[in-house]
C-alpha cells in the first residue's frame, strides 16, 4: 500500500491528490465534504417532509 500523506510537514499536505487515475482526499477535506453533504441532505429532507419539493 502506498503512503499518500507524509506527516513530516503539515504545510506540504495537499487537500486533493490525483495519482494513477485515482483521486485521494486529505482526511480533513473528506470530513468537511461529508459534513456539508450531510447538512444539505438534512435540509432537503426537511423541505421534502414539509412539502416544498
Amino acid at each position: 500500500m502506498k503512503e499518500i500523506i507524509e506527516k513530516n510537514n503539515p504545510e506540504q499536505i495537499k487537500k486533493l491528490l490525483y495519482i494513477d487515475g485515482k483521486i485521494y482526499f486529505s482526511r480533513s477535506t473528506e470530513r468537511k465534504f461529508f459534513f456539508i453533504f450531510t447538512i444539505i441532505m438534512l435540509v432537503a429532507g426537511i423541505f421534502f417532509k414539509i412539502g416544498l419539493f
